[in-house]
């Protein structure tokens, strides 16, 4: 099994100043800028996916790692913090 793993996504702007459309695969999402930058902030903000992906993928990894030692883990849970 190749051990290279590759990915994309991609980000465009709309008609909204601040609004992102966001895709990766089939999967399309809105971004908003923050308030105090001018920006709709109805949507999620892009320090906040940020640390959503990093949350994610450490959730992720936990669970793969626990199942390739053949460990049972019954629930993971992360908070990430991140001051701009």
């Amino acid at each position: 099994m190749s051990t290279i793993r590759e990915y994309q996504a991609g980000a465009r702007s709309t008609a909204t100043f601040g609004r992102v459309m966001c895709s990766a695969r089939d999967h399309h999402f809105i971004v908003d800028g923050p308030v105090q930058n001018g920006c709709p902030g109805e949507e999620v903000t892009p320090p906040e996916i940020f640390l959503a992906a990093v949350g994610s993928c450490g959730v992720e990894l936990l669970q793969v790692i626990a199942r390739d030692e053949g460990k049972r883990i019954s629930a993971v849970s992360v908070q990430v913090q991140g001051t701009v």
